[in-house]
């Protein structure tokens, strides 16, 4: 990871999500994305995060189901949890807020600012 950004990890099951993801926040953050939440719990395991990103509706697991198996295993508790999703599961995410399992829900499409002025708040 690099020292000089912020690290990130992002899950979508959609590739392209991610591809766009990356192309316009490279230049603000260390970026790793993935489609794979096995692959997405091993990298959070492995690297202390100041971000983690994930989408809500998912074929594997929902990004709530993604964020309490990281809250089970004990990895991630310092980082920025958002759930960035153009869906909700019922009554979920609204949970998910409430328990402080999530800090913020940002909703598809997301602006290239608005959501960069979110994650940054974080650093001040």
């Amino acid at each position: 990871m690099n020292d000089n950004k912020p690290s990130l990890i992002y899950l979508d099951d959609e590739e392209i999500n991610l591809i766009l993801f990356r192309e316009m926040f490279k230049k603000d953050f260390d970026i790793f994305t993935t489609t794979n939440p096995d692959k997405a719990i091993e990298h959070v395991k492995k690297n202390q995060l100041d971000y983690v990103l994930t989408d809500q509706l998912m074929p594997v697991m929902t990004g709530v189901e993604f964020l309490k198996e990281l809250r089970s295993q004990e990895i991630s508790s310092g980082s920025m949890k958002v759930i960035i999703s153009g869906f909700t599961q019922e009554g979920e995410v609204d949970e998910a807020l409430e328990t402080r399992l999530i800090d913020h829900f940002v909703s598809k499409p997301w602006s290239y600012q608005n959501l960069k002025e979110l994650l940054l708040s974080k650093q001040s």
